[in-house]
This record gives C-alpha cells, structure tokens and sequence, in this order.
C-alpha cells in the first residue's frame, strides 16, 4: 500500500473564514445554504465562504453554511424545510424532486471549460497499468451511493469501457471525492470514479483518468420553494446570474467561472439513467 498523503486542519483559517460571514449580519433570519460534501470540511468552507458573503451583501440577509456529511442526510433536510438553498448535483437533485416538488433549480455553475456541465472520471493510478477489462471483481472506491460519479456514473463508465457492469465489481463508498481519490492514489482500491475536475486536482500525486463519462448538467444552486417567496428565489437568481468577473473572482476556484439558468427539463437524460427509486443508505469508511 502506497503511504497515505496527509493534509493539515487549519483551525485559525476557519475561525477567521466563519467569522467573516456572520460579521455585522443585520438581524433577519439567515438562508441556510448547504453544499453538498464534494471534499473535506477545510476545502469546503475555502470553496464556499466566499460565495455566501457575496449572498449576504446582495440580500441584505444573513448567509449560514449547513453542512451535512452524507448526500441522503442533505436531502432530508431539505424536504424538512431545515435548507433553504443547496448546491446540489444532476442525481442528487433528481432524487429530491422525486419527494419534494418545491426544488427548484436557479443556476447552473459554469465549468472551467465554459460550458455548464461536467463529466465523472474513472481514475487509476498512473504506475499500476491496469486496464478497465482488469477491474472485474476487484474493489472500487466511489462516492456516495446519491453521487452522480458514484454507482451511476460507475456502472455507464464499466459497461462502456470495461465489457461488463457495476454488478461484476466490489465498490467501497467515500463521504467525498477527495477522499476516494486519496484512497486510489494510497494503494488501497485500484481504480474508482469522481468528478473530473476533482481528479485533476491529484494527477500531480499520481491520479490518472482513464475514462470520462458524457456531459452531466453541472452543479446548480436548488432554492427551497417551501422556504423562500418567489421575490426572494428571484433575489437569489439575479445575485448569482449578474455576479461579476470581478465579484466572481474571489469564489472558491471550481466556482467562479459564471452561472447559467437553470431549469428542470436539464435532467431528462439523467432521468433516463436513473429510474426513480428509494433513497440508498450512503455509506462512508
């Protein structure tokens, strides 16, 4: 087994990060956000501090990040009420509006590339040299069952490029993409999926994408329509849609490429790949 890459917790940093988005908030009830848990509590709040303040001073409201470790955890409280606005990915979201027909999707997050939409990659180790055709019955590291680069992308991604499906292989689910990246990059699976551009981020540690999926919606901002008035979803969309380069600018570097409207009709194909079903317990090691 490879050594394990270890990352530092920098307390300092977040205390001063979650001060910064409550500091001289007027006192009105604050939009509880929640992003989903692409990587580790640190690289999150660096992610989406920014964003949240930039949400406070186009409101006028106070902006609470709410964290949830688990996908299904996430989309529970949503349909409790308990989430105002969430950064939801293409199955994520679908699943939710199975159960909860006041999602509704403001803005989809610009990629990189420019387009909004991304693909999930299956990563190997660069010094192992395993075929996709060599997976069969070995384990692999994936994201959370409700990840769409988890079992869903897993499956379209084997089927394609291996022969067979995500029945012919053993899976481990990781709480994030990272951290199923680290376990590929440690030794410990020989292959798994996750967001391309999560996998990028690991090639300098020796992560290799050996396949990518079709184009998936990119991640959207999902208001709460059982929470938030249509003026203030309207609020929401023209703070994320007229943001600025240079407001853009300081929002954690996977997000502030610009956005895109979003609407429901965008998840048809996901839709298509996966058939409405009961939420799976997710899983993390």
């Amino acid at each position: 087994m490879r050594p394990r890459p270890s990352s530092a917790i920098g307390v300092l940093l977040l205390l001063a990060c979650c001060l910064s988005v409550h500091a001289g908030a007027p006192a009105s009830p604050a939009l509880r956000f929640a992003p989903l848990p692409l990587e580790n509590r640190e690289a999150m709040l660096r992610q989406f501090l920014p964003l949240a303040d930039h949400l406070q001073r186009k409101l006028g409201q106070p902006v609470e990040l709410v964290f949830h470790d688990r996908y299904d955890a996430l989309l529970d409280a949503f349909t409790r009420g308990q989430i105002d606005l969430a950064l939801l990915g293409p199955l994520p979201y679908v699943r939710l509006r199975e159960r909860h027909a006041h999602a509704v999707p403001l803005a989809h997050f610009v990629e990189a590339d420019g387009q909004p939409t991304y693909r999930c990659a299956l990563v190997d180790f660069a010094g192992d040299g395993i075929a996709p055709a060599a997976l069969r019955g070995r384990e692999l590291a994936l994201t959370q069952p409700l990840s769409t680069c988890g079992p869903l992308a897993a499956d379209v991604l084997l089927r394609r490029y291996a022969g067979f499906g995500l029945d012919q292989v053993r899976v481990r689910h990781f709480a994030t993409h990272d951290a199923a990246a680290l376990a590929v990059v440690a030794g410990e699976h020989p292959a798994g999926t996750l967001k391309e551009s999560i996998a990028r981020k690991f090639a300098t540690l020796g992560l290799r994408v050996r396949a990518l999926s079709e184009p998936f919606p990119a991640f959207a901002l999902v208001a709460n329509a059982a929470t938030l008035s249509p003026a203030r979803r309207q609020a929401l969309s023209r703070a994320l849609l007229l943001a600025t380069a240079e407001e853009r600018a300081a929002w954690g570097h996977d997000w502030r490429h610009g956005l895109r409207p979003a609407r429901d009709a965008d998840y048809a194909a996901v839709r298509r790949l996966a058939m409405p079903g009961p939420l799976p317990a997710a899983h993390a090691p």
